[in-house]
């Protein structure tokens, strides 16, 4: 039984093992290639496999296959790098788990049973490969059956604490392969009974913490939602109050127009120009308190912040780049980014003297591919600094101090960062985001109120 590691078989053995993984990425995340290009790329992480199996270097094997996989991950599904690391490995802790339970099945017969059990790279090895992958496709389409049905967040940190169980469960059976196999048959059966045991209880309880991440997923955007839901009623009303004040307008044109003509007959034109500045200052006024940007949610945030400034008594600047783009950052992120910074805002502001509370926003493109929005407001309490971070100067900071951790966290999501700095009467919070749009208008436009 000479070396067979070239041979047409053990190519197939390379495909199975893309294959597998194929499917295993498939049911998490959406495919980010299609059609020829996606067979190109499995044709050529099998072939890479194939020849990296042939050196024959079990150390090499231990690098470059998961380095492959990884990579073969990235370019077929939308998947970040963080993610695809810790899901790659948790993939691999499987494959390794039945490898070794194999390994402790195919030493029990050996002891047992007048059985020879050739070595894997052999042509008779191959019988037993089958097998392994029978039982290998058997426990993925376990897997498969539940996570098609979970929705994973591409920025969920948790994945990292789905590792915990396979790799955990993977070293504490791989241990057992540098025990002395008990003479007992009665140990003998009761350490591969947990070899089998472990490896199966590793795939429930990795389903019952994807099950418990899609959960915890679902609650969030449930509230977010409803806040959402809230937010646009509330803009949806303030359009209805400048419909009707435009037709009472509307209405009562006739009567002005009289008024001017005997005003003008009487030669009060100065008259007459009072009274259109006053009509016009207040279509005005109605009109500031709603038309921001062209999204109505980041519409809702702002004009619920103006009308909380006007009750704290803050001026409230507002600077907006017209024609901007907000429609790549989901409404809830919307919601927990902007209006997070501009609470703090306000409540730092609304502590000053009354002549002194200021806040101040920008948000524009600082570039055709990078978002900014800007925040410099007025405060009385200077915020503690501990190294490089600045501290909440709220009674609950342990709490309250949640609020910028989430920004920071969105905006790493989005490709992007929160910067914060303290000035001798100044705040500055500046959010950027990555934006790969197409190139936007450079106009812009500025509202007071």
């Amino acid at each position: 039984m000479g070396n067979d590691l070239f041979s047409v078989s053990r190519l197939l053995f390379c495909g199975a093992d893309v294959y597998m993984m194929f499917r295993f990425f498939a049911a998490i995340y959406p495919f980010k290639t299609f059609g020829r290009k996606r067979q190109i790329i499995s044709i050529v992480i099998t072939l890479l496999i194939f020849f990296e199996n042939a050196i024959g270097s079990v150390s090499l094997n231990f690098i470059t296959v998961p380095l492959f996989c990884y990579v073969y991950a990235l370019l077929l599904f939308k998947i970040s790098f963080s993610n695809g690391i810790a899901y790659t490995i948790i993939y691999f802790a499987f494959v390794g788990g039945k490898e070794v339970l194999f390994e402790l099945l195919y030493r029990f017969l050996s002891y047992n049973l007048p059985i020879y059990i050739p070595p894997w790279f052999t042509s008779g090895g191959i019988y037993f490969l089958i097998l392994e992958y029978i039982v290998g496709f058997l426990f993925l389409l376990y897997i498969e059956k539940y996570i098609k049905k979970i929705n994973i967040r591409n920025n969920n940190v948790f994945s990292w604490y789905l590792l915990i169980v396979p790799v955990l469960s993977l070293a504490i059976s791989s241990s057992f392969l540098y025990m002395d196999f008990p003479k007992s048959i009665v140990l003998q059966i009761f350490m591969c009974g947990g070899a089998v045991l472990l490896y199966l209880s590793n795939a429930a309880i990795f389903i019952i913490l994807e099950k418990y991440t899609d959960m915890m997923n679902k609650i969030k955007y449930a509230e977010l939602y409803s806040v959402k839901r809230e937010m646009e009623n509330d803009h949806f009303q303030n359009i209805l109050k400048i419909n009707d004040h435009y037709r009472c307008f509307m209405h009562d044109v006739h009567s002005y127009f009289n008024s001017f003509r005997l005003l003008a007959l009487n030669g009060e034109n100065q008259k007459i120009v009072e009274i259109i500045d006053e009509l016009k200052g207040k279509i005005q006024d109605e009109i500031n308190n709603v038309i921001y940007s062209g999204n109505p949610v980041f519409n809702a945030i702002l004009s619920e912040r103006v009308s909380k400034a006007k009750e704290l008594g803050v001026e409230f600047s507002i600077f907006i780049e017209k024609n901007i783009n907000l429609d790549f950052i989901s409404d809830s992120d919307l919601i927990s980014m902007f209006g997070n910074l501009l609470d703090n805002a306000l409540e730092a502001a609304s502590k000053c003297e009354p002549q002194k509370r200021i806040v101040r926003i920008k948000l524009f493109m600082g570039t055709n591919y990078f978002l900014i929005f800007r925040i410099e407001n007025s405060f009385k309490v200077k915020a503690i600094k501990e190294g490089d971070k600045l501290l909440s100067t709220k009674e609950d900071s342990k709490h309250h101090g949640l609020g910028v951790g989430i920004v920071t966290s969105l905006a790493e999501k989005y490709g992007g960062s929160l910067n914060l700095v303290q000035k001798e009467t100044l705040f500055i919070t500046t959010l950027t985001i990555s934006a790969f749009t197409e190139e936007r208008c450079a106009n812009f436009g500025t509202q007071r109120v």
